[in-house]
């Protein structure tokens, strides 16, 4: 126990102001190698000496042992570099002078593709690995042409010290072997395996919990249509819409997960700029927190800066993230019966920014240094819901955007998120105007749905229907293709979920584009992840629909795929529309 306390000590020389986890790691692979070798040379030094008499393998060895234990004394005054370079080089020298007088009773080959090994973990800089590489090899080639040419006189030994030696030396690399591999092994297994069981719950849980969801949407969306069609359910719409707001923050949890994983992996998307109204976009996203903020008699005001230009240039997705997650987390925070106010201003020419604030309990001093990190919540009580990821993303997506995020809060008083951006002017003309969905006819539209989910099949077989479409369903891949097989009318566009039992939706559409007379058919495929969407689009499918599915976003890409109706909008006849659809 004592002899582990020790060693621990020892390896752990010089990091106790170290934070930085990688750098750890290397301050402990120099010292458990400096003391490591120091020991290992000692040893066999004393062996020969004790057996031959003679100092010319022992000097060095006591030599090469006090430069090796340097790198702990360099390491304990923090210079980490310094002591790394030390461990190499001196095992550089040692490896010269005892490769040229012993040449192959030890294997020192076996040392030099050991020093190949440790150089990229000892060392980060590129040039720093270059020059260790650089060096290891030109050692080599020396101790061979030694072997080979005999330029240096070696040292006699009897057989007895050359077995001896032999057995030294490869126990020695050995033992080095397994000191710097451990904990790497160990460690990254670990790592690995933590890595992979993390990716595929969260991506099991977040497609379980879309999937639930879309069922949750779905429902309200028909139950919000029957009030319009029966006036003495009017009374239901207040409760509906609550139904709506919970879909809409339960989505943005779920986001907010999805978008942590992917900023931990380094992958955010890559920004994609379209021209935006700004009036409209913001009082839509301030629309779906509305009746949050009415549950608490919590008035919402949006001010627009009049020197903007009406049209900006920006990635609407990641802009209505941020804007979504500082609504939600005002709401949140306000005190009953106040005011939050989001209001987007003209910095100046080049500048514009979005303000959010609200009244409330305001955030400390000491915690506005840490907002904005991973965890961190403002909660003054365990009622007050929150993860702490929200303003860590909205940190993230606003670097991502190119603009700044910061903080001001005065304790009881006012607390403002300020959203700083690059200006780009759009042209009224550039924006995407939003098809209404009375606009949309999918009347006769036969579609195949297949999903594994009853609940899914039905609200969307119910939801479709009453738009006009005939639908077959299908609870899985295989299930689908029989239906092809057998029916009398291929389907003008499939519905496919991501996740199914028997055959999922990426082998479903391999199938189909493998398949002559079906290839054709659009393809849509619901997922409740935004994983494996590049792949499923490269594989052939038309669209990729990430649940819960909103009925506008359905419809349109319905309609975008079926090229009888973008026909029909651009004024060819019907008969020429049949096209060569046939049973099978």
């Amino acid at each position: 126990m004592k002899m582990l306390e020790t060693w621990h000590a020892i390896r752990d020389t010089g990091i106790t102001d170290t934070v930085d986890e990688e750098m750890t790691h290397r301050i402990r692979l120099v010292n458990s190698l400096s003391f490591t070798l120091s020991c290992l040379v000692v040893v066999v030094g004393s062996i020969y000496y004790a057996l031959s008499g003679k100092l010319s393998i022992f000097i060095p060895a006591s030599i090469e042992c006090l430069l090796a234990g340097s790198a702990l004394f360099l390491n304990y005054h923090k210079k980490y570099e310094a002591a790394a370079l030390v461990t190499y080089f001196v095992q550089c020298a040692a490896s010269v002078y005892f490769g040229l007088l012993l040449g192959n009773v030890i294997e020192l080959q076996a040392m030099i593709i050991f020093l190949f090994l440790i150089t990229f973990l000892l060392f980060k800089n590129d040039d720093i690995r270059m020059l260790c590489l650089t060096t290891a090899i030109i050692i080599l080639l020396i101790i061979e042409a030694n072997y080979y040419y005999n330029f240096v006189k070696q040292i006699p030994l009897s057989h007895n010290l050359t077995v001896i030696f032999k057995a030294l030396s490869v126990g020695g690399v050995l033992l080095l072997i397994i000191i710097v591999g451990r904990p790497y092994v160990r460690s990254k297994d670990a790592l690995y395996k933590a890595n992979h069981f993390k990716r595929i719950f969260i991506y099991q849980i977040t497609h379980e919990l879309r999937t639930q969801l879309n069922a949750v949407y779905y429902t309200a969306q028909l139950m919000k249509r029957e009030t319009k069609l029966d006036t003495d359910l009017k009374k239901m719409e207040p409760y509906i819409d609550l139904l709506f707001t919970t879909v809409d923050n339960t989505r943005n949890i779920i986001n907010n997960v999805l978008d942590m994983s992917k900023i931990e992996a380094g992958k955010m998307e890559d920004i994609q700029e379209e021209a935006l109204e700004i009036k409209p976009f913001f009082e839509r996203l301030m629309s779906v927190h509305t009746v949050t903020a009415k549950a608490r008699n919590i008035q919402l005001k949006l001010l627009v800066d009049e020197r903007l230009p009406l049209v900006v240039v920006c990635d609407s997705f990641k802009l209505g993230q941020v804007a979504a997650n500082l609504l939600s987390n005002a709401v949140k925070y306000a005190d009953r019966n106040s005011t939050i106010s989001l209001s987007i201003n003209k910095c100046d020419e080049h500048t514009w920014n979005i303000q959010v604030t609200n009244k409330g309990l305001g955030i400390a001093k000491e915690k506005l240094t840490v907002i904005f990190d991973q965890f961190v919540t403002n909660k003054q009580n365990r009622y007050t819901e929150g993860t702490g990821l929200g303003l860590y993303i909205v940190k993230n997506m606003v670097r991502a955007l190119g603009g700044d995020i910061s903080a001001e809060s005065q304790p009881g008083n006012d607390t403002t998120f300020t959203v700083k951006m690059k200006l780009q002017a759009g042209k009224i003309e550039d924006v995407q105007e939003e098809e209404n969905k009375e606009d949309i006819d999918l009347s006769n539209v036969r579609i195949l749905l297949a999903d594994d989910n009853e609940m899914n099949n039905m609200l969307f077989s119910k939801y479709l229907s009453m738009c006009g479409c005939e639908i077959t369903t299908a609870s899985n891949g295989r299930e689908a293709l029989d239906k092809l097989g057998k029916g009398k009318h291929l389907p003008d566009v499939i519905l496919l979920d991501h996740q199914m039992p028997e055959m999922d939706g990426a082998a479903t559409l391999a199938h189909l584009k493998k398949t002559l007379h079906l290839r054709h058919i659009p393809v849509i495929i619901c997922t409740g992840s935004f994983e494996s969407q590049e792949k499923l689009v490269a594989a052939g499918a038309s669209a990729i629909i990430v649940k819960p599915v909103d009925q506008k976003s359905l419809l349109k890409v319905i309609s975008q795929h079926l090229p009888r109706i973008s026909a029909i909008s651009n004024g060819l006849p019907q008969d020429q529309l049949s096209g060569n659809q046939h049973a099978v």
